[in-house]
């Protein structure tokens, strides 16, 4: 009787689960969780100036993906912008897994504004039931944009240059001022001009000359389209902010002017497109500093037609800049120091110089104790034909450093440098070498090693007039390597090799537009890796 009532219990209890269960399966499903799931995924691989890349995971059973773009937020999406849909039957998988959660997508954004913060949000969708999953989201820079292919200061002016392709509405420039609380360090502030507003012709042409600025000042400007900015270059003008400045006519004495000019320093402006005869360029014994500064008009530098500078006493700084300094042959230097006169430190920059016979400085004097010879952004041509080469270092009291940048040499002979005097730093980069109508024997003489020198991103070209070409005078592979620099297939090493140097395949007519005449933009067919990295930058793609 016991056993049998038990049974029925039992009986009870198991119905009564069973009824439950069933109630339990018919309850319903919130829609709201009814979704595909979210991307696993999702992060800024590159970025650049006007676009980015993204990477995500794929969502199963999704037909395409939805990106909505908002400039200027945090992850706020305030102010959406574009929203791009991506069909996933065109995506490509960057990697390939045998899941689509684990498979991975590259997407590449175009048409971005530089120098601008974009929050980006991704969901998946299916299209064919209407599912969509939630959000992913991220936050990203892109990087500054630089549409601005030349400045080109004046002493009172600035030549503004940029890609004409490139919508801009306004120039933004302003004075760059340092100032100076004791015991703290020194701030820059900007004292801005009154935005310049960019006509069509101005937009069309490219280009835009800023007047009445300071000489020998630190400026910067801005390329804007409306409020999105497209590049941006810090620029300083030419001549000194103290002292006198000169305004040269073609017809000026330019010893009398100099004569002339209160003692201290002076800046001499040459106007673009003019042709200056001198002979020989006295500097008298009262310039401190003297600026041979030329403002370039059409692209157009003044022309210098002289014999040789010729330097009273020992003056600090001798700059000569933007000029196009021509030999009339009449002297074997452009400059040659003796005894005590001469300058403490030298510089060119900019400059087209050609046609010394000799040396474009040649040292003479046990008595100078100079700090630097600086090249930059220079075009030198026809230069040593009779011997000596570029520099002709012979001797010095002391010599801190020599710098070649940024420069084009064409047909130079002899040697570049001749350097018989210990030197502290030595640097000869982002530059291009090139012979066709001299056979240089060997690049550098050094009869003491300097105590730093650098050689790179410095290519080597022209056949030499079908002659090889040594490295140096003697073996110096032990402390000088030419790693980062190239040498095309017609320039012919001689026994003491250029270490480290990058052979080409190519050769100079085959990399460059017209090298033989002085045009060494590269050819787009040669697919030359270094453009935009090694050579002089004048001659890249922009």
């Amino acid at each position: 009787m016991k056993i049998r009532n038990f049974y029925y219990i039992l009986l009870g209890i198991l119905t009564f689960s069973v009824v439950a269960c069933e109630e339990a399966n018919e309850w319903g499903v919130d829609t709201s969780h009814d979704r595909l799931f979210r991307s696993t995924k999702f992060e800024v691989k590159e970025t650049n100036p006007t676009s980015a890349l993204l990477s995500f995971r794929g969502v199963t059973n999704a037909t395409k993906y939805v990106f909505d773009f908002s400039e200027g937020d945090s992850l706020l999406f305030n102010n959406i912008v574009f929203t791009t849909n991506i069909l996933a039957d065109t995506l490509t998988a960057y990697n390939k897994e045998t899941s689509e959660v684990k498979t991975e997508y590259h997407v590449l954004f175009l048409n971005l504004n530089g120098t601008t913060r974009y929050s980006v949000r991704l969901k998946a969708v299916d299209e064919n039931t209407g599912m969509e999953s939630g959000y992913v989201q991220l936050c990203f820079d892109t990087t500054d944009e630089q549409i601005f292919t030349t400045v080109t200061p004046g002493t009172t002016n600035v030549s503004l240059n940029w890609q004409a392709d490139k919508k801009a509405t306004r120039i933004e420039y302003g004075e760059l001022v340092k100032t100076e609380i004791e015991g703290e360090e020194a701030k820059t502030d900007t004292i801005w001009a009154t935005p310049h507003e960019l006509t069509s012709a101005e937009q069309q042409a490219g280009e835009l000359v800023i007047n009445d600025l300071k000489p020998g000042t630190n400026y910067i400007t801005y390329i804007l389209n409306e409020k999105v900015r497209r590049g941006s270059y810090k620029f300083k003008t030419l001549g000194s902010s103290k002292g006198t400045t000169i305004s040269v006519g073609v017809s000026d004495d330019i010893n009398a002017l100099l004569a002339a000019a209160p003692a201290g320093d002076v800046t001499l402006s040459f106007t673009g497109g003019q042709t200056y005869e001198v002979g020989e360029f006295t500097i008298p014994e009262t310039v401190t500093n003297l600026y041979v500064s030329g403002n370039v008009v059409s692209g157009r530098m003044p022309k210098l037609n002289m014999t040789k500078f010729v330097f009273s006493a020992l003056m600090d700084n001798f700059y000569v800049q933007y000029m196009d300094v021509v030999s009339d042959g009449k002297s074997q230097f452009l400059i040659e120091l003796g005894g005590k006169t001469g300058f403490k430190n030298v510089s060119f920059e900019g400059c087209n110089i050609s046609e010394i016979p000799r040396s474009l400085i040649r040292t003479n004097s046990g008595d100078l104790e100079v700090g630097a010879i600086a090249i930059s952004n220079c075009f030198i041509k026809n230069v040593g034909l009779s011997g000596y080469g570029l520099l002709n270092i012979g001797k010095l009291k002391s010599l801190s450093t020599i710098s070649i940048t940024n420069t084009t040499m064409l047909n130079i002979g002899d040697q570049i440098m001749d350097l018989r005097v210990q030197t502290d730093k030595v640097t000869f980069t982002q530059s291009i070498f090139c012979n066709y109508d001299i056979n240089m024997p060997k690049l550098l003489r050094l009869d003491k090693q300097p105590k730093e020198i650098t050689v790179t991103g410095v290519i080597f070209t022209g056949d030499n007039k079908g002659g090889k070409m040594n490295s140096g005078n003697s073996d110096y592979s032990k402390y000088l390597s030419f790693a980062g620099c190239y040498l095309t297939s017609d320039f012919q090493e001689n026994d003491k090799k250029f270490t480290d140097a990058q052979i080409l395949k190519i050769s100079s007519e085959e990399l460059f537009v017209d090298p033989k005449n002085g045009d060494f933009h590269f050819k787009p067919e040669a697919k030359f890796e270094g453009d935009g990295k090694v050579g002089d930058p004048r001659w890249w793609t922009k």
